[in-house]
């Protein structure tokens, strides 16, 4: 209570979360970074370079350097500018003198001056555009050099500048890298977590790299062996958990930052090669199945992101590629040989899709609902009690169900639910689905309980 005679100060308003129309406002750096989006890949050409493709003579590079030249007059980039004018009046002088240029061009970008990178990271680009397969030679000592710069600077569009020109690199490289992604995901592999890097630095190297898996994807039809071989990479990466040490967090959410871009669209979709994608990460996990809780935390992780990134519409065809992925490992004709790792999977993927976001990416719960019988027969018929992850979705499952659904499969799901009523899983089952529809627990579940 306020002393005698002294006014009490009014309470603070808060402050609304009403976006600010100022063009000119103050921003922290983290803000300016949240916002950054290295998405060139949705620009079929960058129209300030554009060249007359019937002239054999004309170059990306000589067009670019002839416009930087006007709107750069930094002493850096002038300085670079008289060292290479000299090497680059035309196309197949370029190609003759390319060495000389990309060592001139590199030297000038590890310098990090932030008043001319702008332009000089825009050249390589365009150089990279002008030498196509020669460029190869040059690659990966320009990745790194690239990636380093953007890592270690504090300026918000360096980064920018830094990853966009990557992503060109990528792009227009594409025909030449997506064949085998090994080596390239081997020389960003310290950028995407291996060793200790910046959040912004592991979320734009796999933005910039998510495009080339999505090739790979793209042409799976044609050959499965980019694909697979990407997707085999990524996942011997996580095998290697003991090795990484502290830095295995770290590397394994850029691996699934990785490929859950990969896997996304635009508007809250799925990309065109999204199932197919999922399809052959799923496939590596279950050939996996030696192992590894690390390749399901993958395989959850990213499931769980796309969920989260996804409508219940857009979401249908990854849930499809999932419910088949189970179908399959649990055929009754295929049962002797479905492993126990196998399983765990299973029943661990069911439990994401129909628990995360309270089941609000399904659509149809009777394929959900065959699911979890399937998976409840395979247990009974190897006397095995049903793992906790399996009972915590049946109880989401049978909740979230509509009882058009769910009544024709209530008998036969409960009669193996309840077949385990001695141990512990079935007091966990009934807890739990009491905890989330108490009225539906009464109705349905009670009567088996007090059996």
């Amino acid at each position: 209570m306020p002393a005698a005679g002294r006014t009490p100060r009014p309470k603070k308003v808060a402050k609304s979360g009403t976006t600010s129309t100022r063009k000119h406002r103050f921003q922290s750096f983290n803000q300016r970074i949240a916002k950054l989006n290295i998405d060139p890949i949705h620009k079929t050409r960058r129209t300030d370079t554009e060249i007359n493709e019937d002239d054999p003579t004309a170059s990306y590079f000589k067009t670019d350097l002839d416009r930087w030249k006007d709107l750069n007059l930094s002493e850096h980039f002038s300085n670079f500018c008289r060292k290479v004018t000299p090497l680059s009046d035309s196309l197949p002088q370029i190609l003759h003198y390319h060495a000389d240029i990309i060592r001139i061009l590199t030297a000038y970008i590890g310098k990090g001056d932030s008043n001319s990178l702008e332009p000089l990271l825009s050249l390589l680009a365009s150089f990279a555009h002008d030498l196509a397969s020669k460029f190869e030679s040059h690659f990966s000592n320009t990745v790194v050099l690239i990636t380093s710069v953007a890592a270690k600077h504090s300026d918000v569009e360096v980064i920018e500048w830094s990853f966009n020109c990557l992503a060109w690199l990528f792009k227009y490289l594409s025909r030449l890298l997506v064949p085998d992604l090994r080596p390239l995901l081997r020389v960003m592999s310290p950028f995407l977590g291996k060793e200790p890097q910046k959040f912004f630095t592991i979320r734009f190297a796999a933005e910039s790299m998510s495009f080339l898996v999505r090739k790979a994807a793209l042409v799976y039809h044609k050959t499965h062996i980019p694909l697979e071989n990407a997707i085999s990479f990524i996942l011997s990466e996580v095998d290697q958990k003991e090795e990484l040490g502290s830095s295995a967090p770290l590397y394994f959410h850029g691996l699934k930052t990785l490929l859950v871009d990969a896997i996304k669209g635009i508007d809250r979709g799925i990309h065109s090669s999204g199932p197919v994608l999922y399809a052959c990460l799923l496939k590596g996990v279950f050939l996996g199945s030696v192992a590894t809780k690390d390749r399901i935390e993958v395989l959850e992780g990213v499931t769980v992101g796309l969920i989260h990134l996804t409508e219940a519409t857009t979401f249908q065809p990854l849930l499809e590629v999932a419910l088949r992925a189970i179908e399959e490992e649990t055929d009754q004709q295929a049962l002797d040989t479905c492993s126990s790792a196998s399983l765990d999977i299973c029943e661990r993927l069911l439990c994401v899709l129909s628990t995360v976001r309270k089941g609000s990416r399904i659509q149809k719960w009777d394929s959900i609902l065959g699911a979890l019988l399937r998976l409840l027969r395979v247990r009974e018929d190897h006397n095995k009690e049903p793992t906790t992850a399996l009972v915590k979705a049946a109880a989401v499952i049978m909740q979230s169900s509509p009882l058009d659904e769910l009544i024709p499969r209530l008998r036969p799901v409960m009669d193996r639910v309840v077949k385990n009523r001695n141990q512990g899983q079935f007091l966990i089952f009934c807890g739990l689905f009491r905890q989330l529809n108490r009225e539906r627990f009464d109705n349905l579940i009670r009567p088996y309980f007090l059996k």
